[in-house]
């Protein structure tokens, strides 16, 4: 059934009219992300239906509105994600908790003021960590755990039913920070309502402590998000042409950040939390290299772009790389001839199964061949497209690498003679024969090929594994080194081999000296061919 209309609806079986609303998708895909606890109540997978408690539909009618604006309120908040609380919100939040609850239960007149002062010493000794079954059964050898684990039992359920119906998607520290506050709180207004029941009706002074609570504070807060930090440089560094794949990964860093921290306030990262970071990697034995060069690079360059736009007052990852021996070389980054002579057999050699997608063995086929016959760097080999081959009449057979086909590091096209070697092979037939579209992976969900790109570059370089399991060559990246260097060794010139791998040049006046694709094919003519017996 279609629920579009936010005006009193009936539900079969009941007298009372509903409140109906089919959930946007975005906001289908968020719930379905959140703990139990805090989501809505009678928010369902895909709508809402909520009772106007009233079988009266002018008095449901007239219930809607304010039903339709909180629902407004709680999706607004639910796609700006969890957002830390100030401790004055915290304070607010607390005493709104307090005077809804005391007005509540004042009149309560079965409950005796005996009884309204047990709640209040049971509420003492959870905070004390002294009541139960955590405190029985010592499950929890700290008391700083047993006191939280019991806070957690008697207060969060409660402190969790407020928030959904404030509307507030908070995160974990700010909640437990509420359910401290809100636990002191609940026991003064206990001792209140055992005044009350014993005929004191003293005015109350206690709520004169809490302020009031400032929305406005939780929308300057969420600008001070790590989540809306990164999503913005994302943004921004998309719309300066930073390749997709590169901005993806950063962003990717901040989430596993986030994570660490369990908190999303980037205003509290600190140096020392980056450090903890670094440490929680290298345990983990993760390298130094991709610590110093993909954790702390990503962090030091969003931390920066927040510096000069405002969001932060220093970059917090600043001079927390680690500070290492150079590694040892072992041996040349290149590989052997007979090293190629393996791998190439071994790729020429592959057999697909019926579980392996037909392009991931066609990939793990022909890349390692494309490869060595051009020094190009695998991400973007895998990313060939059908229509990247054309035959020029004065040069042969020829590949673009091109950036409309998927991210390429320069961001510029590369014009790659395919040697005689891969066309004796087969190459240019598989590539006849093969359908309109990318040869070696499909597109992604999100329109992309950068995901199902790094699955294929992962099955590429463990087919290399296969035969070469020397840790002190890359599999994928070392035939860069190999086409430079035979080539070399053939008399091709440096800037030539350059032009083909799509290297920049080393230096200004490189810039300046073109390579066409006539002296692209005849180099490529000399270039020898690879031993495969």
């Amino acid at each position: 059934m279609v629920l579009r209309m936010a005006c009193p609806t009936k539900r079969r079986g009941s007298d009372n009219w509903y409140y109906r609303k089919r959930l946007p998708a975005d906001v289908q895909a968020i719930l379905a992300k959140l703990p139990k606890e805090q989501r809505p109540p009678n928010w369902y997978k895909d709508h809402i239906s909520i009772s106007l408690k009233t079988p009266d539909r002018a008095a449901a009618k007239a219930r809607c509105p304010d039903v339709a604006a909180q629902v407004e309120r709680t999706m607004a908040s639910l796609r700006a994600g969890p957002k830390s609380l100030t401790i004055k919100q915290i304070n607010a939040l607390s005493g709104e908790l307090y005077v809804g609850l005391a007005n509540a239960l004042e009149d309560k007149s079965v409950v005796t003021a005996a009884q309204w002062l047990r709640v209040a010493e049971v509420n003492e000794q959870v905070r004390r960590g002294e009541y139960g079954a955590f405190a029985k059964l010592g499950i929890h050898k700290s008391a700083e755990d047993r006191c939280r684990a019991s806070m957690e039992q008697r207060f969060g359920k409660i402190t969790d039913a407020f928030l959904v119906a404030r509307g507030i998607i908070t995160d974990a520290e700010s909640r437990w920070k509420l359910i401290d506050m809100a636990s002191r709180d609940l026991t003064v207004m206990a001792r209140r309502l055992a005044r009350n029941a014993d005929g004191d009706f003293t005015p109350d002074e206690y709520p004169k402590r809490f302020a009031k609570f400032d929305e406005q504070s939780t929308k300057q807060s969420s600008q001070r998000t790590l989540t809306g930090l990164v999503e913005a440089w994302y943004k921004a560094a998309l719309d300066r042409d930073v390749r997709k794949r590169d901005a993806t990964r950063i962003k990717r860093r901040f989430e596993m950040l986030i994570e660490f921290l369990k908190h999303d306030d980037a205003g509290r990262v600190s140096k020392q939390d980056i450090v903890r970071w670094r440490d929680h990697r290298l345990a983990s034995k993760i390298s130094i290299k991709t610590i110093n060069d993909s954790d702390i690079a990503s962090f030091t360059n969003v931390f920066n772009w927040g510096v000069e736009r405002g969001w932060l007052v220093g970059n917090p990852a600043e001079r927390t790389t680690i500070k290492a021996k150079r590694k040892a070389k072992l041996r040349e980054e290149f590989f052997t001839r007979d090293e190629t002579a393996k791998i190439l057999r071994h790729a020429a050699g592959v057999i697909g199964s019926k579980r392996e997608h037909p392009k991931t063995t066609a990939a793990k086929r022909w890349v390692p061949w494309l490869l060595a016959y051009s020094g190009a760097r695998a991400a973007e080999m895998i990313q060939l497209r059908k229509a990247d081959l054309r035959e020029d009449p004065a040069c042969g057979w020829v590949l673009r690498l091109t950036p409309e086909a998927g991210s390429i590091k320069t961001n510029a096209f590369c014009d790659v003679p395919v040697h005689k070697h891969l066309i004796a092979a087969g190459f240019v037939e598989f590539v006849n024969s093969a359908k309109t579209g990318h040869l070696f992976c499909d597109l992604g969900k999100d329109g992309t090929i950068t995901g199902p790109a790094d699955g294929v570059y992962s099955r590429v370089r463990e087919l290399v594994r296969e035969v070469v399991n020397d840790e002190n060559v890359q599999p994928n990246h070392a035939w860069r080194y190999t086409f430079k260097t035979y080539g070399l060794e053939a008399g091709i010139q440096e800037h030539i081999l350059d032009a083909i791998s799509n290297h920049s040049p080393k230096h200004q006046g490189g810039k300046y000296t073109k390579v066409t694709l006539k002296a692209r094919a005849e180099a490529m003519a000399r270039f020898p061919r690879y031993p495969t017996d």
